[in-house]
């Protein structure tokens, strides 16, 4: 019968303290067991986190060993790829199942936070109605200590709201006492509690610098700033030297726990400089010319005493870890993919690479003739590439195979410079045909006939249009004729929309039909009213705060203006995108 596993065991008789079994001496089995246990008996996955990461490491270090060893006395080459371990399998349906139970337990305790913060904004609430009833001192002084009551009861709330909503909370307690003007024994004497409690928290902070371990220093602050913020004002006097004297104490703990981890990280830096180096010679071994058995024997042999060496430096930070141990995994892979093809066979018959050649003789031969000429270039450097990379054919073959290749790239790359020279000289003759009517443009009078001239200046337009679109621009010859045909409209004593209409159809004009120019425009104005409905719904909101006072109907019928006021723009806007459209 198999022995039951124990992990801490304690003598009941004699109150020995528990024994605790070094991870590392577990095996395999037991790793499993042992994460089961830590996964089924702890309700806070984050309080066996560091544990359950060490037992990770420890199983595929464990787990690689011995694939490793069978490996080497069935003498069969190292296996590298995909097919797992039964072990391994369970353990990461194990592991799976934690991270679940923590994503679970993180979820749940973002959602209690968020209620907190909710409960702890409507005490903040509560007490500033306080200070607006008109009750006895006594009833609402019970009101607020109960409402204290509840502060100091409700839990944390998210990080990013810790530090405000305190700030708010102790506001709001201070303009309580100083509006309410309780007497003087009753505040007094609430005030000298609140200061003998600060001083307390301040003498258990002071007690920190004495502690030890930096994290527990560090832990035990932050619950004492929690009960500081839990914890009435005092006296105005006061306030200020007993909060420094608890800032001070805290500078110095945090400046202790901040050197701690900077020294730590510059080990770390230096472990991993040293992880790294060794990972270096590992892939020099890779890099080697080995020819033989009893060579492959010795490197072999190295490699393992370069693993030892590089475990031996032990663990880092998690991500300085990640990052030593992909680049040491890494280093092994290309040692032993190596190992393994040269128990393999070495060379590849010139049988594979004729036919390694000839497909990719083919893929070009089958995209000679093709008219798209940026993705096509693109695919047959890519060839190339491919055949400068590929293995070396001997033989009768090899010139005339490469010749067949050559000429395939060719014929496609003369094609596509005979093209391009073909745009290049039409483009000329559309630069030169926009050059020529500008200057008839710039020669154009406005005369007192604005219908005329309006009816003269759309004839230009459609010319500019006619003459069609040339890809470069490099003079900006389409904004000159713009800005000119834009000037000559204002110049018509045209305004507001009627002129904005008429320079946007002028910049519709300019794009030559430039279907990407059209696409680009439309995603801008789309975006652009996007933004605007978002700010209409800001301004929704913003109303909806507002109360029905004298005093605030100004401000409404401002914001109601700068709502009809977007919802015209958006409007000139939608009829922009419709012109685009018949374009």
């Amino acid at each position: 019968m198999r022995e039951k596993e124990n992990y801490k065991t304690t003598n009941k008789k004699t109150n020995e303290k528990p024994i605790v079994i070094d991870n590392k001496t577990l095996s395999i089995e037991q790793i499993l067991t042992r994460l089961d246990d830590l996964i089924s008996k702890n309700q806070n996955p984050y309080s066996v986190s560091k544990e359950i990461e060490e037992l990770k490491s420890i199983f595929y270090i464990k787990l690689k060993k011995e694939d490793k060893e069978s490996q080497l006395e069935s003498n069969i080459s190292k296996k590298v790829e995909n097919e797992k371990h039964p072990l391994e399998i369970k353990f990461r349906a194990f592991y799976d199942k934690y991270r679940k139970i923590k994503s679970d337990f993180r979820k749940n305790k973002e959602k209690e936070e968020k209620e907190n913060l909710r409960i702890k904004k409507t005490i903040i609430q509560d007490i500033d109605l306080l200070s607006k009833e008109e009750e006895s001192i006594k009833l609402t002084f019970e009101k607020f200590r109960t409402l204290q009551k509840k502060w100091k009861a409700t839990g944390n709330v998210p990080i990013t709201e810790n530090s405000h909503i305190w700030q708010s909370y102790n506001h709001h307690v201070e303009l309580f006492y100083d509006f309410i003007k309780i007497n003087n024994d009753l505040r007094d004497l609430d005030f000298k509690r609140n200061l003998e409690e600060k001083i307390k928290i301040c003498e258990k902070a002071e007690a920190l610098l004495q502690e030890k371990s930096i994290n527990k220093a560090h832990i035990s602050l932050q619950g004492l700033h929690e009960h500081w913020k839990n914890v009435g004002p005092v006296e105005r006097k006061k306030r200020e030297s007993i909060w420094e004297r608890f800032q001070e104490v805290s500078k110095k703990i945090n400046r202790k726990r901040n050197d701690y981890f900077t020294e730590k990280k510059k080990i770390y830096s230096l472990k991993l400089e040293e992880k790294n180096a060794i990972s270096t010679l590992i892939n020099d071994l890779s890099s080697e010319k080995i020819i033989s058995h009893n060579q492959w024997q010795e490197a072999n042999k190295r490699c393992n005493e370069l693993e030892n060496q590089w475990k031996s430096i032990g663990r880092l930070d998690k991500e300085k870890n990640k990052i030593a141990w992909n680049k040491l995994r890494s280093a092994l892979k290309n040692f032993y993919n190596k190992r393994n093809a040269f128990y393999k066979e070495k060379k590849k018959n010139n049988k594979k690479i004729l036919e390694n050649k000839l497909a990719i003789c083919k893929k070009a031969e089958s995209i000679q003739h093709n008219t798209n000429w940026k993705e096509t270039g693109k695919e047959l450097i890519k060839l190339q590439e491919e055949w400068k990379n590929s293995e070396f054919l001997t033989g009768n073959e090899s010139n005339q195979i490469w010749n067949r290749f050559r000429n395939a790239c060719d014929i496609f790359f003369a094609a596509r410079k005979a093209y391009y020279e073909k745009v290049k000289e039409e483009e000329k003759v559309i630069l030169k045909k926009k050059a020529s009517l500008i200057q008839k443009l710039k020669k154009f009078k406005i005369l007192s006939n604005s219908k005329e001239n309006m009816k003269d200046l759309n004839q230009f337009g459609l010319e500019w249009k006619k003459i069609g679109y040339n890809s470069s621009d490099k003079s900006n010859i389409d904004s000159q004729f713009l800005k000119l045909l834009n000037s000559k409209y204002e110049k018509l004593g045209l305004t507001g929309t009627a002129l904005d209409k008429e320079k946007y159809k002028n910049k519709i004009i300019s794009f030559n039909g430039n279907d990407i120019a059209i696409k680009k425009e439309k995603k801008f104005l789309k975006g652009r009213i996007d933004s605007l409905k978002k700010e209409i719904k800001q301004y929704e909101n913003n109303i909806s705060f507002f109360k029905a006072e004298e005093t605030t109907k100004v401000l409404l019928k401002e914001v109601q203006k700068k709502i009809d006021l977007t919802n015209t723009n958006i409007v000139d806007l939608e009829k922009k995108i419709q012109m685009l459209n018949k374009a």
